[in-house]
């Protein structure tokens, strides 16, 4: 606790000293990305992060180094960090109210690290109230003043604006940049006769999570669970028709497989493994259990049903044609895209 302390004081005068030292910012045309599928157990960033590639071969953006955001950086890497370069972080949930306290970003510690940062797709992780001091320094101080952020949803934008930082637009989340009204058309209105499905190991709830495997064992002839997360499949054995499902590996590449190959819904816990089903064009329906999935639905028409509705929605839906029509910020998109042609 008394090591804690410490650290927050030293980091936080680091933050003041910085801010004071660095009026206007000064990097070069290099770009260092702080990936969030590095080391990560949640198969969800990988999906995230295939889509952020796609967008920086797109527009031409060679990063010269990756650096994860759930280990610690190797000497090696805050070499790296230290280079007077432009910083994108990729997708999830990263930013937090309290940022010295917990979080999914474990950080560098010195703010020459993680200075002149850019986001891309990035979401707010739970509903709060207030930001603490530190948080509203450290993000006033290291997301660059020069370029535009992208966030995923309006709730997490209007959480920057209220600390002072205006450069921020809501992009949705990269995965979704390609689900364009036209896109949508090409997606089954009807039901499939077989579905693949997720649940979430780190939010467990059984009572909810065995009625959403009930009733697609009743509705569709087959029924895949996809184990996107490393401890899905010690939950999933507790469901006592766990005999009745085909469990499918927990790797990208499994998943990718059922898409391409089978005739197939999405039913499921798991925000991005629908919005990768939707990208291949995949009849999908997500279980919303946090705040990314409701903000989502929100602002871009995501098909989303809350959990503590499904007993009274899931059936219906299921049975029910329904046409996807996804709301997508293509200006917006294209914005935080083309401000990157002057670094070329």
């Amino acid at each position: 606790m008394i090591l804690n302390f410490f650290k927050y004081i030293i980091q936080y005068a680091d933050i003041l000293l910085y801010k004071n030292l660095h009026k206007k910012e000064d990097y070069t045309s290099d770009i260092l990305i702080f990936d969030t599928s590095l080391y990560s157990d949640n198969l969800g960033d990988k999906i995230i992060n295939y889509y952020c590639n796609i967008v920086f071969k797109e527009i031409g953006v060679l990063p010269f180094a990756r650096v994860s955001t759930h280990v610690r950086p190797t000497y090696r890497e805050k070499k790296l960090l230290n280079r007077k370069s432009k910083k994108i972080i990729t997708g999830t949930n990263i930013l937090s109210s309290q940022i010295n306290l917990r979080g999914l970003w474990k950080r560098p510690i010195w703010v020459k690290e993680t200075a002149n940062l850019c986001l891309m797709g990035n979401g707010w992780s739970t509903y709060s109230e207030y930001e603490n001091k530190f948080t509203k320094l450290f993000y006033k101080t290291m997301l660059s003043k020069t370029f535009i952020h992208s966030v995923r949803d309006t709730y997490t934008e209007k959480k920057l604006l209220s600390l002072g930082i205006n450069n921020v637009i809501n992009t949705a989340c990269p995965s979704m940049w390609k689900l364009t009204e036209e896109f949508c058309k090409s997606i089954p209105v009807n039901k499939a006769s077989s579905v693949i499905t997720t649940i979430t190991d780190y939010a467990p709830e059984p009572s909810s999570d065995w009625f959403l495997l009930d009733t697609l064992l009743r509705h569709y002839e087959k029924v895949y669970v996809w184990l996107q997360g490393k401890n899905d499949l010690d939950y999933l054995h507790s469901f006592s028709k766990f005999d009745s499902l085909i469990c499918i590996d927990n790797n990208l590449e499994s998943f990718n497989w059922i898409l391409q190959n089978e005739s197939i819904d999405y039913v499921g816990t798991r925000l991005h493994a629908g919005i990768h089903a939707l990208n291949y064009q995949k009849r999908s329906l997500i279980i919303a259990i946090d705040n990314r999935a409701k903000e989502l639905a929100k602002d871009t028409n995501l098909p989303v049903i809350e959990r503590s509705q499904i007993r009274e929605e899931l059936e219906d839906k299921i049975k029910s044609n329904y046409v996807i029509k996804l709301k997508i910020p293509l200006t917006n998109i294209e914005t935080w895209k083309n401000q990157f042609t002057n670094i070329k």
